[in-house]
């Protein structure tokens, strides 16, 4: 796929085929993906591939959590809760509303429909049943400033050298909401930071919720040209 067309066309995939994803294929992306560009080469990334029975594994703890009722603790601090959810306001919370009903609104769930919406929140924490996903971690000896803007980077490049594999990914935080089943269950030392994962597999591109390609501001409205 051409750069440009895969910049174009890629979005955040929400639905998968049960097919599984060869882990060499996963490799060669990741692989491809530490092209990306890192403050002064210092390359903070480090992967982890999760598949099968210990991905079952963890969706199963990430439901049952949610199902508890436990809120997430995530190595990366969480926005001020006090100016709502994600800590947006303006024009950024209105973006993100946009985003909620236009995937409500292709799933059929109705406003108030709160077992549609729990089930749609179930499988948010099961990474929308994705038969891979990559896990990444930094070193703890890293302060987490920099290194962040970096993954980034990381994040979408990973996301389009995908496309090259026919492959749709979703980043999510989600993934990341409950570091210590994480570190337990993937096997990730307490040395490291538990950043951010990343869904992978081949997209289920009958399924509604893949027709979302969410809106983007006009650059006129975000452009300051100064000469």
């Amino acid at each position: 796929m051409e750069l440009l067309e895969a910049i174009k066309s890629r979005k955040s995939i929400r639905a998968f085929k049960p097919e599984a994803v060869p882990t060499e294929t996963m490799k060669e992306v990741l692989k491809i993906a530490t092209r990306a560009p890192s403050s002064v080469n210092s390359q903070p990334w480090e992967f982890f591939i999760v598949k099968g029975e210990k991905l079952d594994q963890l969706k199963s703890r990430r439901v049952e959590q949610l199902r508890q009722g436990i809120g997430p603790d995530p190595d990366v601090p969480l926005p001020d809760k006090t100016r709502g959810n994600m800590g947006l306001q303006g024009v950024y919370k209105k973006r993100q509303v946009v985003l909620g009903v236009s995937i409500f609104k292709l799933l059929g769930i109705a406003r108030g429909d709160q077992k549609a919406i729990t089930d749609y929140m179930e499988a948010m924490y099961r990474f929308f049943d994705a038969p891979a996903v990559v896990i990444i971690a930094v070193d703890k000896v890293l302060q987490l400033s920099y290194p962040l803007i970096d993954i980034g980077a990381l994040l979408q490049t990973i996301a389009l050298a995908a496309l090259e594999f026919d492959l749709g990914t979703c980043i999510m935080r989600a993934i990341a909401d409950y570091p210590d089943p994480v570190r337990e269950i993937v096997g990730i030392p307490e040395s490291k930071h538990v950043i951010i994962g990343m869904t992978m597999g081949y997209p289920d591109c009958d399924h509604p919720i893949n027709r979302l390609k969410s809106e983007r501001e006009a650059l006129e409205d975000l452009l300051t040209v100064v000469e």
